[in-house]
């Protein structure tokens, strides 16, 4: 018998441990290769396979189907292992063999696997224990006898259930035992949701929400069960399930555990949902489609873990429309709606993923994680399994953005960031939309409902440049239409607007937030310096639609250093590729590069200066706060 024949009966298919599928299309065939598999090395009788297939209810011509389907398979075997001269099925006037070691039939090595960590835990062996149950629970991958069919694949159904969900309290209970409750909260959630009047499970997440300090939770827990059990089989929760629950009224430490919250009074009522959404935007305008596609994006993910990004350039209203967007979900989520600004830009520093859990943790009224305990693993258990929408604004980067992904589907994550974050489409399945600016129709309603509509009215063909010359950036709208309207001429006002420079048109005094030159500041000083090099270079010149040829003559950079740079700029939203080396500057970016180049302007940073026409820009360090502060923007 060839060493690398499995016959692989947990999975999905009827396979050869190397992948390669057997030609099963019948369901009695698979039927009969599931017995004498199971069955493998003993000779298994027609009639035991007669039984197998049909049951008591076998047709008077079931002996000689089995003949023609061990025949079928016998050729099927054959064609898998053609170059081997021993017969994998043989038969005699008994019945059939299938010719495999127990140890190559995965069913014989899950059943050892569970036999061997009980010898290991009697052994006080935990450790090994617990590796071996992890390497017999590695084997599922699906529905065990997946399209076999008939009493025998039933009853093998059911058994194979019940021991793989005994091996899962076994090794839940050793990893206990170990001390590692954090990293059980998750599955045993998802194991309860499925079993809920399986008393050993639930005393297991009760126990480790007891060890974890996590009081209110395990009362909650027994109050369930106590419920379904009263309701459904008329009986009480057993006498070790009320011992746990009078550990949790009293408080009861457990090894892993913080600061204790006082529990709430005894009672199945979950608690208080959390309403954490920043307030929408006064007057949102626009953006139905984007909306839209955020709808059909969340709908499209509904049935595996649902991240979903809102990038573009500064100024384009990310965290707006993702606000209005959670807004309008949040009814979805019953279990409450959280937010953490996680400060890629502005004054405040970036803020790294620990601090961020630590937030999220206290605002669902935990503890924060001892040093003991992975805070990653803490706060994932702490989620696990339930309808958050989560909004994690101004995202720098991804691992900051992984690193408070909820491990089970059941929540909805919502990203605004600059950036690209490619690799969160890459690697954990996120759905993006890029904003760009308003159209024009869009933005004169914006600016007519700050202004007002006769102004708008009145003024419609100055206004119509204003929004062009906007870009239809929502931010710059806003600003101009905020320092029109407060004018002592709104009228004189705009006409400065087209007289004079744009960016120092856009500033709002006493709010540094709002102003044109400090948001997209932030994007520039967080660029790496080739990218911040080009990105001046292109602030010497008048187009909109940059090529590579052009960026690298501005620059004075070398053909792929240039490339990377320009990328760089596409990744932090201050340039939009339409083509392959094509690309395109907004109004109010190009007029922010021009600035930077001004004489009289304060570089954010000094960098290195490659190209000629760059040497007139005068460096100079800041002498003021006020200086220093427009040196960070």
């Amino acid at each position: 018998m060839p060493a690398s024949l499995t016959a692989t009966l947990i999975g999905p298919v009827l396979a050869l441990r190397e992948g390669r599928q057997l030609e099963l299309g019948s369901p009695t065939q698979r039927t009969i290769f599931a017995v004498l598999a199971t069955h493998a090395g003993r000779t298994v009788s027609r009639d035991e396979l007669v039984h197998a297939i049909w049951g008591e209810r076998a047709p008077a011509t079931a002996v000689n189907s089995v003949y023609t389907y061990v025949s079928r398979l016998r050729n099927s075997l054959r064609t898998e292992h053609r170059g081997d001269h021993a017969e994998l099925l043989v038969s005699d006037r008994s019945g059939y063999m299938l010719r495999v070691a127990p140890e190559g039939v995965d069913v014989r090595r899950f059943t050892t696997s569970l036999a061997t960590a009980r010898q290991l835990r009697a052994e006080n062996a935990a450790p090994r224990a617990v590796r071996e149950l992890e390497a017999g629970l590695s084997l599922w991958r699906g529905t065990p006898y997946e399209g076999a069919i008939g009493p025998f694949v039933h009853a093998e159904r059911a058994r194979l259930a019940d021991a793989r969900l005994l091996a899962l309290e076994d090794c839940a209970e050793m990893l206990m035992e170990l001390g590692r409750p954090v990293a059980l909260v998750g599955e045993l959630s998802a194991l309860v949701h499925h079993h809920p009047l399986r008393e050993r499970l639930r005393y297991l997440l009760m126990r480790c929400y007891v060890e974890l300090g996590w009081h209110a939770d395990a009362i909650r827990e027994y109050h369930s069960l106590r419920k379904r059990l009263v309701e459904e089989q008329g009986v009480e929760p057993g006498g070790h399930l009320r011992q746990l629950y009078e550990r949790a009224l009293r408080g009861g430490a457990g090894p892993a555990s913080g600061p204790r919250r006082t529990p709430p009074p005894a009672g199945d009522t979950p608690p208080e949902a959390l309403s954490q959404l920043v307030r929408e935007v006064p007057g949102f305008t626009g953006r139905s489609a984007e909306l839209a596609q955020l709808n059909s994006l969340a709908e499209q993910a509904s049935a595996e873990p649902t991240l979903l990004l809102v990038t573009g350039g500064p100024g384009m209203g990310k965290t707006a429309l993702a606000t209005r967007f959670a807004h309008a979900m949040a009814h979805r989520y019953p279990d409450g709606q959280l937010h953490v600004d996680l400060h890629a830009a502005g004054t405040p520093e970036q803020k790294a993923p620990e601090a961020a859990i630590r937030h999220l943790v206290a605002a669902m009224g935990r503890p924060a994680p001892c040093e003991s305990v992975d805070a990653r693993a803490a706060y994932r258990s702490l989620v696990a399994g339930r309808r958050l929408l989560i909004v994690l604004d101004n995202a720098a980067g991804v691992e900051q953005v992984r690193a408070l992904l909820p491990g089970t589907p059941s929540s909805l994550v919502v990203v605004t960031s600059r950036n690209g974050l490619a690799g969160l489409i890459a690697r954990d399945g996120a759905r993006r939309i890029v904003l760009e600016g308003m159209g024009e129709e869009d933005g004169l309603r914006l600016f007519g409902r700050i202004v007002g509509e006769p102004f708008t009215v009145r003024h419609r063909p100055a206004v119509q440049r204003l929004v062009a010359a906007c870009g239809g950036m929502p931010l710059a709208l806003r600003i101009a239409a905020t320092r029109i309207k407060v004018a002592p001429s709104p009228a004189d006002a705009l006409a400065c607007f087209e007289d004079g420079d744009p960016v120092d048109f856009l500033e709002l005094s006493g709010d540094r937030e709002s102003s044109l030159s400090t948001v997209i500041g932030w994007s520039y000083a967080a660029l790496p310096p080739e990218a911040a090099h080009v990105f001046m270079a292109l602030g010497l010149q008048e187009e909109r639609v940059v090529t590579l040829p052009l960026a690298t003559g501005l620059s004075g950079m070398d053909r792929p250093e240039c490339r990377r740079a320009l990328h760089a700029l596409v990744d932090a939203g201050l340039l939009r590729e339409v083509a392959p080396d094509r690309f395109c500057l907004d109004s109010l970016i190009l007029a922010y590069a021009q600035w930077l180049g001004k004489p009289q302007q304060l570089v954010p940073r000094q960098r290195t200066v490659r190209c000629a026409r760059l040497a007139t820009i005068t460096m100079m360090d800041p002498s003021t706060e006020s200086e220093r502060l427009q040196m960070i923007s």
